[in-house]
């Protein structure tokens, strides 16, 4: 049984996600998030709906992870580097 806290529409994914609305539509038109369209009877559109788990692997998808290695300071280094350097 699929609850009705289980979907967003557009205006509650805005909300969340921090992009702006031409942008979200470009997702859901493209296929990059996936989304269900409900229509009432006569209607042309529909409301599009977006499943929480749809929208947490959509952003799980862009994560990015460190492609460098941390930079490591000494820091007895750096504070002798800035005295010496406050002392001329």
């Amino acid at each position: 049984m699929v609850a009705r806290g289980d979907y967003l529409t557009i205006q509650q994914v805005l909300d969340v996600l921090p992009v702006g609305k031409s942008t979200l539509y470009a997702l859901v038109d493209s296929g990059q998030l996936p989304h269900h369209r409900v229509r009432a009877v006569g209607s042309r559109r529909g409301r599009i709906l977006i499943a929480l788990r749809d929208l947490d692997a959509y952003i799980e998808s862009t994560r990015q992870t460190a492609t460098r290695a941390p930079v490591r300071l000494d820091v007895d280094d750096l504070l002798a580097k800035v005295r010496s350097a406050s002392k001329t």
